[in-house]
């Protein structure tokens, strides 16, 4: 289970969005409540939200959206059904804007851009922006890896593991179907495999999903040339197999928009998604951030493999049975 972290929300684009309309969460006075006022003391959004969670009062929200965290939602859903909403999601104005879905005992992660809504007891997608990109028409749907997701149809409801914790998507009917979409929506098809990186689910092909010109074919051949950086994802790894079975791929998974103009770099071990290695690159390709899953601040590239490599050093002291070791000294005169 992934550590969940209650961020403020996204960089904004530039300092003068943020300093014309800066917003802040507030509690009321007994701090049951939490609402957002902006800097001049005006209300945006009335503080009717649980105050249970963890809010930072002194930071402005920053971002396109302003989010709140409340498990619970007015909307009613059957007790088996798995599009279970939580939290709310307004614009800056104060207008709503979407139900996330419940994930992981709170609202959806993002994952490759966009994040899973509810609306009218279906599932969709919505970007960062605030906007439903994919509309909400299926009983759910999976998060998106390598540029795909699996969406439910025709009947499915939730099976519980035994011990009533975690549970499963359950066919319900016999009109029950499921199938792999792209990022537009679109039902994708399996086909014989003709590209070495064509993704493979359940023993089928699907197209290599990402296209770049030759700016963003550049920043990915960047990332992709610095074996630094699969020295240090590997380095705790005791997965078997050789060390290049294990070598990260480099795919653009967000492109700049007004409110966020950075490139999203992600990557990827066998098309699975490593949480761990994701970047920032400004949009005109040069300047490059390391970037948290969690909600802390990016770190510039150089600093960060040299902070990484220096925990590189450590662990290898300690644990001699590392199996894809490496010379973290010599790595590091390269870099500092």
């Amino acid at each position: 289970m992934r550590k969940r972290v209650v961020t403020l929300g996204l960089l904004c684009a530039t300092v003068a969005v943020c300093a014309q309309n800066k917003l802040y969460y507030f509690p009321t006075a007994d701090s049951t409540k939490v609402g957002v006022k902006n800097d001049q003391g005006k209300t945006i959004i009335a503080a009717k939200f649980s105050g249970a969670i963890n809010y930072d009062f002194g930071q402005p929200i920053t971002g396109p959206t302003v989010e709140f965290y409340d498990v619970s939602t007015p909307v009613k859903t059957p007790k088996l059904s798995p599009a279970v909403p939580c939290g709310e999601v307004f614009d800056r104005n104060g207008k709503f804007l979407y139900y996330p879905l419940m994930y992981d005992n709170g609202p959806d992660y993002w994952e490759e851009g966009l994040r899973r809504y509810v609306e009218n007891g279906k599932v969709g997608f919505a970007d960062k922006s605030g906007h439903k990109i994919i509309p909400a028409r299926w009983d759910f749907v999976s998060t998106f890896n390598y540029g795909y997701a699996i969406v439910y149809e025709g009947g499915w409801q939730k099976k519980y593991e035994p011990g009533g914790e975690h549970w499963y998507i359950s066919a319900a009917s016999n009109k029950a179907v499921s199938y792999v979409i792209n990022k537009k929506g679109e039902r994708v098809n399996p086909g014989a495999q003709r590209h070495p990186r064509d993704y493979k689910y359940e023993d089928q092909y699907y197209p290599y999903p990402f296209h770049y010109n030759a700016m963003e074919q550049k920043i990915v051949d960047s990332l992709q040339q610095l074996d630094v950086i699969n020295d240090i994802n590997l380095v705790n790894h005791y997965e078997e197999g050789p060390r290049k079975d294990h070598l990260l791929q480099f795919e653009i998974t967000e492109r700049p928009t007004p409110d966020f103009p950075y490139y999203t770099v992600q990557g990827y071990t066998q098309q699975r998604k490593e949480d761990g290695m994701q970047f920032i690159i400004s949009s005109n390709g040069k300047d490059y951030q390391y970037q948290p899953w969690s909600a802390e601040e990016p770190v510039p590239l150089r600093q960060w493999i040299i902070t990484a490599l220096k925990e590189c050093k450590a662990f290898l002291e300690e644990h001699g049975d590392a199996p894809f070791r490496f010379d973290a000294d010599a790595r590091l005169k390269q870099w500092e």
